[in-house]
């Protein structure tokens, strides 16, 4: 959390004027630019489901957020939507449940889901090498990437360092191929980045990365034989009815709602920051990695299918693919597009998983997470990218307590 803003200032009318101007533009859960009506807006939709609009409201105004979201969900039935704040900080617009936010590396974990629906359908194997998927670069390519594999992408055990790891790199790749497709853009991607040594042993250290998931998204549409961004719409987002799930930041003529993120500017005052098609692309060629925008409802029914893990329909998936995106490799804390921790018994055998993900792209904050034994999961999205991960821990940790599922 950014400390309060201690400023001391003349005792002049426009000083006093500007003061109370930082304070609500540096801590936008100090006061709300309108009233609001004390519900989460678009609960309506979701009569059964319990309103967590206060628990919402308390954290946004603790971390100091335009607008917080959250969402919990059991044995496939969402139990609880909370939605608090603005759209914009400062603008009066309330956000609403079926709002998209910026989730970011979230979208890892829908990539290796379309991988296990195309190793099902024929279409790729997970054994599946990059000299294979790729074969005319099997000259220019360093020869330590010939026999990686897929799955040791998706494992981030590509021996790929993490480049796309700020914002300017995927705006400068974006400037550099303006005029290009998300997929041409890939494909120039794969080749310049296999032509270099890897930063670790390939196939065999872990090390998170975005670069390996725009990889393994070429290798996707390269078996597919269309562009990522619609082989995920068409495979998983429309089957599933994800209908707020999208790559793409240009608002549409209706529903849903993109809100803005947020940075921290000057004296660490809250700057919104609109999205621009132009910064990364529209769609970004970074789909496979991040960029994904939904809604805390859809999120929620995208976590509930991977609790149900393939058990019951619409089963895209069959249940053995599920144990494989899900399982566990003792001493590595990644499964397939997910984090993942265990829970041990006192004869030290395994007796619940946590699988994990956030999202944070500069400007917001995300996390998913479910555990497949007890089957709950929860969502958090935040429209600002104030502070670390102590912030959505916070609220993912009461969240449990609101639930009783935690001390």
């Amino acid at each position: 959390m950014i400390p309060a803003l201690r400023v001391h200032f003349p005792a002049t009318r426009s000083a006093t004027l500007l003061a109370i101007a930082l304070c609500a533009a540096a801590a936008p859960g100090c006061r709300s630019a309108v009233a609001h009506p004390d519900r989460s807006l678009g609960i309506d939709r979701y009569s059964p489901v319990r309103d967590l609009y206060r628990f919402s409201e308390s954290y946004r105004v603790k971390h100091r957020l335009p607008a917080l979201g959250v969402g919990v969900i059991h044995r496939g039935r969402i139990a609880g939507l909370g939605m608090a704040g603005e759209r914009t900080a400062g603008s009066g617009s309330l956000a609403a449940l079926d709002d998209a936010f910026d989730v970011a590396s979230c979208a890892k974990s829908v990539t290796a889901t379309v991988a296990a629906l195309l190793v099902e359908q024929g279409l790729i194997d997970w054994t599946t090498s990059l000299s294979e998927a790729f074969p005319e670069l099997r000259d220019s390519m360093d020869h330590q990437y010939a026999a990686v594999t897929l799955e040791q992408v998706l494992r981030h055990r590509a021996g790929l360092g993490h480049e796309m790891s700020r914002n300017v790199h995927w705006t400068g790749w974006n400037r550099r191929h303006a005029g290009k497709s998300p997929t041409e853009q890939r494909r120039l991607f794969v080749k310049s980045f296999l032509g270099r040594p890897p930063r670790r042993a390939p196939g065999r250290e872990v090390s998170y990365t975005s670069d390996g998931y725009i990889l393994a998204g070429a290798m996707l549409e390269r078996a597919a034989g269309v562009p990522f961004e619609t082989l995920v719409r068409q495979r998983l987002f429309e089957p599933l009815g994800l209908a707020t799930m999208t790559y793409d930041p240009r608002p549409a003529s209706g529903p849903p709602v993109l809100v803005s993120g947020h940075e921290s500017g000057w004296l660490g005052i809250t700057r919104p920051v609109p999205h621009d098609p132009a910064e990364y692309g529209a769609p970004p060629f970074g789909s496979p990695a991040g960029f994904l925008y939904s809604s805390v409802p859809d999120l929620l029914r995208y976590v509930g299918f991977h609790i149900d893990g393939g058990n019951r329909r619409p089963r895209l998936l069959q249940p053995a693919s599920f144990r494989r995106l899900h399982a566990y490799v003792e001493g590595e804390r990644f499964a397939l597009g997910w984090a993942i921790d265990v829970t041990r018994d006192e004869d030290g055998r395994i007796v619940e998983r946590s699988l994990y993900h956030g999202g944070y792209s500069g400007r917001s904050r995300a996390n998913i997470w479910f555990a497949p034994e007890t089957q709950w999961g929860t969502v958090i999205v935040a429209n600002h990218g104030r502070g670390d991960d102590s912030i959505t821990d916070d609220v993912f940790y009461a969240l449990l307590r609101e639930f009783e599922l935690g001390s």
